[in-house]
């Protein structure tokens, strides 16, 4: 079988960045062994991204026999084409999820479908890549729905399947998830712990990348801002270098938040909206609300005055400083209404449990005693489902203040 994993992954991202009127080309893979060839075409339909349809042809390689197409059954290694079959269609469906969970992401029943049909059609092929890659991408996309259980779950899949594979790229993906997993519950020294690990177990520089996002944005969130922005820095400089525009995503809010705590307020909150809308143009939807999240968290630290700048950084900062004073609540209410209409999110996930917490942060500092309790209940009730985590911790001390 030739190796089909470089030309599909290609080409199946460049099909899946626009949305014409007129259906993409088609995209012809041929994999030959055993005297036949085997080719699969994957076409998608026009507004429909990436919505892939996967017809499979077989062909005699044999000038002596009759070049007719021929079935499964008529092959003279039956099992070699049929794992054939298994891997054209768990590298398509691996690829259609994780091509939806950025651009188009799909209800979740057929998610549902999609994760099952992926994981059964990798489990029969013999490739450790796409056995490894199918289960990195149903955890990204759990991720994103805020399922943070499934996600952990996938994560830990993931890292067996590498050790039963000898894989070690397998570890260092599942390492790698675990990091975001942790970075979201707030666990920042256990996130940087398991991309130290993710980085150790790094094998492509596309590994490496990913682990350096994740230590970056862990050391920020630990307060370690020189060591982040320095890492944080050269790892851009780094993948804008090399066209890896991809890995730039996860880290704009890391660097903007370094630019809050090191005093430059104005800038760090202007660098998260340009993110928002640079990820609403990119159609990321996903990325956008979590960043209005954390513009939210930041609106949040600052008209509830947890802590006293030095006089000189108050005054280099005093005109946004009031006017997120006494614009605050609006635009903290603006931007939690928009993630909370966001359909991708699941209403039991994280993302929806953070939400209700900043809203009940936002009453309790408001003094409005009866909403606060009401969102901050709420955000208990569904975050407690994945475990003590620091952020829970913080919901149970708001609502013990509150004589709860």
């Amino acid at each position: 079988m030739e190796r089909l994993r470089p030309r599909f992954v290609l080409e199946l991202a460049r099909q899946s960045g626009c949305e014409s009127a007129a259906p993409s080309p088609p995209l012809t893979i041929v994999g030959v062994g055993a005297g036949y060839s085997v080719t699969a075409t994957i076409a998608s339909t026009p507004r429909r991204l990436p919505h892939l349809t996967i017809t499979l042809a077989f062909r005699s390689t044999d000038q002596r026999q009759s070049p007719q197409a021929a079935t499964a059954d008529s092959h003279p290694d039956r099992r070699w084409l049929l794992t054939q079959i298994d891997a054209l269609q768990a590298y398509a469906l691996a690829a259609e999820i994780y091509v939806a969970t950025i651009a188009a992401p799909k209800p979740l029943h057929e998610f549902e479908r999609l994760k099952k049909e992926v994981i059964e059609a990798a489990s029969n092929t013999v490739d450790a890549y796409i056995q490894s890659w199918t289960r990195f991408v149903i955890g990204w996309e759990e991720f994103h729905r805020g399922r943070m259980n499934d996600a952990r779950a996938s994560a830990h899949k993931l890292m067996q399947v590498g050790r039963r594979l000898n894989d070690p790229r397998s570890v260092g993906l599942g390492l790698g998830l675990l990091t975001w997993i942790c970075v979201a519950s707030a666990s920042y020294a256990e996130a940087l712990e398991y991309s130290d690990q993710s980085l150790a177990a790094a094998v492509t520089p596309a590994d490496r990348y990913s682990a350096l996002a994740g230590r970056g944005t862990a050391l920020v969130l630990l307060r370690r801002t020189e060591e982040g922005t320095k890492l944080l820095t050269e790892h851009r400089r780094d993948c804008v270098a090399l066209g890896a525009l991809q890995y730039l995503t996860s880290t704009d809010a890391a660097l903007n938040f370094c630019k809050i705590l090191r005093g430059n307020i104005m800038e760090g909150i202007r660098g998260i909206e340009d993110a928002i809308l640079k990820q609403e143009n990119d159609g990321y939807r996903a990325a956008a609300d979590l960043y209005r999240l954390n513009l939210a968290e930041v609106y949040l630290q600052i008209i509830g005055r947890n802590e006293t700048p030095p006089l000189s950084l108050l005054l280099k900062n005093l005109p946004i400083i009031v006017t997120v004073m006494v614009t605050g609540f609006s635009r903290i209410c603006a931007l939690t209404t928009r993630v909370s209409e966001n359909p991708h999110f699941h209403p039991e996930g994280h993302h929806a449990g953070r939400t209700q917490m900043i809203l009940g942060l936002l009453y309790k500092i408001k003094k409005k005693r009866a909403p606060a309790l009401e969102h901050l209940t709420e955000a208990r009730r569904i975050l407690s489902q994945f475990g003590q985590t620091p952020i829970l911790t913080r919901i149970e001390v708001a609502l013990t203040e509150l004589g709860q």
